[in-house]
């Protein structure tokens, strides 16, 4: 029985480090999402690059958009 219950209490002081680094990486995570959210333009680019490299279709679009866009620049130019 004597075995048992330190074999318990073993698991049990595993389990508590597990989550003490579990907090540490969890309050690392939400200090770089603050400073991420502090700048939307750069996580709004970032959310739009990765949505272009997920998915093929939205990357054709994309790039005729650009198309578009710098066609029109160029007339207004003028």
């Amino acid at each position: 029985m004597k075995a048992f219950l330190d074999s318990l209490a073993r698991r049990r002081a595993a389990l508590l480090e597990r989550s003490a680094a579990q907090r540490g990486e969890i309050a690392a995570a939400v200090t770089d999402i603050r400073r991420i959210s502090a700048a939307p333009l750069l996580l709004g680019a970032s959310a739009a690059a990765a949505l272009l490299a997920a998915s093929p279709k939205l990357r054709g679009w994309a790039i005729r958009g650009w198309a578009v866009y710098a066609f029109v620049r160029q007339l207004a130019g003028r």
